[in-house]
């Protein structure tokens, strides 16, 4: 094998790792791999026809991500959250969200362009947070999502996105398999969103601890 079949063999290999890692981790964000679910290489592999080693690249990815952990009895299984864990992990996403938005409004960022995204995912997950089935929940938690990552993107620092999109991933498996009236996270969002139309910095922190 010559240099140029090596290296688009290599490519082959990263882009079916990459799509086996988006597929793994949207089924366990979306609630269809629910927490203590074996990930089994050679079954999932069957399941979206590739080889198992793209799927166990896959898997340790998922387990940086913090959506999975190894067991030396069960292997590599969904991972299950405590309380003390969602605590932890809401108190991170504030602090996160708070250096953000304090350092996106002050650089002028939160513009009518970016209000008018805020306002258009604030409707589809108000559309989506008052139905009851897991695909619509799964939905309104992914504009749920979306929200809060305008908010941090808005910020305009990628390595505090990116911690930031792994620790709501993490919370984000625990609410979906909590059924309920997701209304509530609509109004949060409302006020956050007011307080920006409005210019009110403290008011916008203030929103986002509520």
């Amino acid at each position: 094998m010559d240099l140029t079949e090596n290296n688009t063999m290599t490519m082959i290999k990263t882009t079916l790792a990459e799509q086996a890692y988006q597929e793994l981790r949207n089924r366990i964000i979306q609630g269809r791999l629910p927490e203590g679910f074996r990930l089994l290489p050679n079954e999932l592999a069957v399941d979206l026809g590739i080889s198992p080693t793209p799927i166990k690249e896959a898997c340790l990815r998922l387990e940086a991500d913090g959506l999975v952990t190894t067991s030396s009895r069960r292997g590599m299984v969904v991972r299950s959250f405590g309380e003390t864990d969602v605590e932890a992990l809401y108190a991170a996403r504030i602090l996160i969200e708070k250096g953000a938005v304090e350092a996106a409004f002050d650089a002028g960022r939160f513009d009518l362009t970016l209000q008018k995204k805020f306002a258009e995912t604030l409707a589809q997950h108000k559309y989506f947070a008052t139905h009851h089935s897991l695909d619509d929940l799964s939905k309104a938690l992914q504009h749920d999502r979306a929200f809060h990552s305008l908010l941090v993107d808005a910020a305009q620092m990628p390595i505090i996105s990116e911690t930031h999109a792994r620790i709501v991933a993490q919370t984000h498996t625990v609410f979906v398999s909590l059924p309920g009236d997701y209304s509530r996270s609509v109004a949060e969002h409302q006020s956050i969103l007011d307080a920006i139309k409005a210019g009110d910095r403290d008011k916008i922190v203030q929103a986002l601890k509520t």
